[in-house]
């Protein structure tokens, strides 16, 4: 991983990633290893911070609990 990469795409990909696993019955491997990856990248990530790391969870549940809420 490079250092220079921002980390605001990190959390967003990460935020993706979750809310797919999320939105799966059954989160298929790939999927979780997706997550599981961007997870990783954004722990190591010299700029990392655990506030924006909950935050981006916090997204994507969101996302998830708008997704469950489509067409009722």
């Amino acid at each position: 991983m490079s250092t220079s990469t921002d980390i605001s795409v990190l959390y967003r990909e990460f935020t993706d990633s979750l809310t797919e696993v999320l939105a799966e019955t059954a989160g298929t491997p790939a999927r979780r290893g997706r997550l599981a990856r961007a997870r990783a990248a954004v722990k190591r990530h010299p700029n990392y911070n655990e506030h924006e790391y909950f935050l981006a969870v916090e997204n994507a549940f969101a996302k998830w609990e708008a997704i469950q809420n489509v067409g009722y």
